[in-house]
């Protein structure tokens, strides 16, 4: 367990040991929460060495993101009890609640008595903040450090860090307002009341304008002119041409594109097995994890780009085929209108005769 370290390197040993039996039937996403754990574990040795050397504010964040990663009663506690080094009391109590939680759950009796009694060592040294609201409006919103408080915490001492805190108050048509409170550690008791929020000056009601009836008119109608219909000189027949060219050239870029990513992959695959067992390739270092990760990723785009390239070049290739003959349309008193389009699985045909 984390609480000691002979105990953290045991329990390492003995998971390393369950994964190597295990490995050759483990699939991908029992493989990423190996990962997951490993990475968990080295945030977990890195934040207690920072915590050896009194450096919490950055031992912290580690032990959180481990918890993420991992969770257990037994980070819960070591987070805890950096946030109290910190400084960060009303943190620290919380998190020394949820840890008890957590080891009542998880069945480690010795885990929920040591958090318990860390959080009542606490509790009566916590500074508190109450936030008054005496007459709240419709639709009003408190917040205190960015993050609402609902209605049930307002006139309640709550538990707060200490330091610097900032109230904001809004509604709607109404001026927001703010304030910081600096709240003292050691049983300090602050208090701050939100006032009334001055409403904004009433917009002023836009004022429909009156709808003018169109002047009547004597004049005859204007005469119909009937345009003679336009003969296609071939041009339609050479800009398609043009345009199967550019995506043809951009398909075959495509394919390119994929060949090149498919060689990547091959190598990045190929590199990571340098950073596994060689009885068992699935069961890899992190730097192995990831790059075998890349390789995967390198792969799936290099698949994309085959599909769109080859796509393109078919639909550039049709393009060509039914591009209109530049003598056959001059001959014609209609231009077709009939396109055929390249899309991501093929192409499409569209238009009228």
């Amino acid at each position: 367990m984390r609480i000691a370290k002979s105990t953290v390197g045991a329990v390492g040993v003995a998971f390393a040991v369950a994964i190597a039996m295990a490995a050759a039937s483990v699939p991908a996403k029992a493989q990423s929460a190996g990962s997951d754990k490993v990475t968990a574990e080295a945030l977990f040795e890195d934040a207690r060495k920072l915590v050896a050397d009194r450096r919490y504010a950055e031992a912290c964040p580690k032990f959180a993101d481990s918890q993420r990663l991992d969770p257990s009663a037994a980070t819960l506690l070591n987070l805890a009890s950096c946030w109290e080094k910190a400084g960060r009391t009303a943190t620290a109590w919380a998190t020394y609640k949820e840890a008890a939680s957590a080891a009542n759950a998880a069945g480690r009796k010795d885990y929920e008595t040591a958090a318990e009694r860390h959080a009542e060592a606490l509790a009566p040294t916590l500074s508190r903040l109450t936030v008054n609201v005496p007459t709240p409006i419709d639709g009003i919103q408190v917040k205190r450090d960015g993050i609402n408080l609902e209605r049930a915490e307002w006139g309640s001492a709550l538990p707060v860090d200490p330091g610097a805190h900032t109230l904001e108050a809004s509604a709607p048509g109404h001026k927001g307002w703010s304030t910081s409170v600096d709240v003292a550690p050691n049983s300090v008791q602050a208090t701050v009341t939100v006032p009334v929020l001055e409403a904004l000056p009433a917009d002023a009601t836009p004022v429909t304008p009156a709808v003018v009836p169109p002047p009547t008119s004597t004049a005859p109608p204007p005469e119909t002119v009937t345009t003679p219909p336009v003969k296609s000189d071939g041009s339609a027949g050479s800009s398609q041409r043009v345009s199967s060219l550019v995506i043809g050239g951009a398909g075959l870029a495509g394919i390119v594109v994929g060949a090149v990513l498919a060689v990547v992959a091959k190598n990045k695959y190929d590199t990571s097995l340098g950073n596994c067992l060689t009885s068992n390739h699935n069961l890899c270092s992190p730097a192995g994890l990831t790059e075998r990760a890349d390789a995967r990723t390198a792969g799936d785009i290099a698949t994309v780009a085959f599909i769109a390239g080859g796509a393109a070049v078919a639909g550039g290739l049709a393009l060509w085929i039914t591009a209109p003959n530049g003598t056959k349309a001059k001959d014609s008193a209609a231009t077709p209108a009939l396109v055929l389009a390249p899309t991501l699985g093929g192409a499409m045909l569209r238009g009228a005769f």
